[in-house]
């Protein structure tokens, strides 16, 4: 019963983080899109839906996931967003990084890229898990490791109550760096960004009303955090 109340609200969390990254969209006649980390390609298809003329692009690590993207009309490529990104200089007017930068090890690298793959004002629209919600700060203090982070490969270890198991070794799926969201919000600042807004979304363990309520008053301590970032026209040294 309880496992299945946190399997709700984790999954109606997801929706209202992934909803209000589709209302960061501008909606425009036609615009160049990359998704990082793109996945099957469904959810960007969406996010960017009321841009008349989208022309996506996607990067992915998986094989399977860069197939799926490209029968949905995702110009998709197999790659490591950790390394130089395969585009060129101010090519993209949206970049989209929805539950991606906590995988990675090299993030301002990762940041640097998406700088230099944008265009001139063009912006990021960007979501992550939360250090500071309160289900992980419930997980400290009781001496296990935060729900949103990972330390083993092979199993969940540190901590008795999360939910995920992988089911085989998998580095990919691993959360490497949890933000609070001063981090990262500093992260984009310090790198030639102009944060435009900022949102939470999910309040462990309410339920959607009162989380829709509570992540919009207090983003601290929601369960994800996130982000929309214009480019500024300097250029990084």
């Amino acid at each position: 019963m309880i496992t299945s109340y946190l399997n709700y609200i984790w999954h109606q969390s997801a929706n209202l983080n992934n909803n209000i990254l589709a209302n960061y969209i501008e909606p425009v006649k036609k615009a160049k899109i990359l998704d990082l980390g793109c996945d099957d390609g469904k959810l960007i298809v969406k996010r960017v839906a009321n841009i008349e003329k989208a022309e996506i692009f996607g990067i992915d690590l998986r094989e399977k996931s860069v197939n799926l993207s490209k029968k949905l009309g995702i110009k998709a490529v197999k790659g490591d967003i950790e390394k130089r990104l395969p585009f060129k200089p101010n090519f993209f007017d949206v970049v989209s990084a929805n539950q991606i930068i906590e995988h990675l090890v090299d993030v301002d690298k990762f940041v640097k890229e998406i700088h230099r793959v944008l265009k001139p004002k063009g912006y990021l629209v960007l979501s992550t898990e939360n250090l500071s919600s309160w289900h992980n700060i419930f997980a400290l203090i009781f001496g296990w490791q935060a729900f949103s982070q990972s330390i083993s490969q092979v199993k969940n270890i540190g901590n008795p109550l999360k939910l995920a198991k992988p089911k085989k070794p998998d580095k990919s799926g691993m959360h490497i760096k949890i933000f609070t969201p001063k981090g990262l919000d500093d992260l984009f600042t310090i790198y030639g960004f102009k944060i435009e807004k900022k949102f939470g979304a999910g309040y462990y363990p309410f339920p959607p009303l009162l989380t829709r309520f509570f992540s919009k008053i207090d983003r601290r301590h929601s369960a994800f955090i996130g982000l929309k970032a214009r480019k500024k026209r300097k250029v990084i040294k």
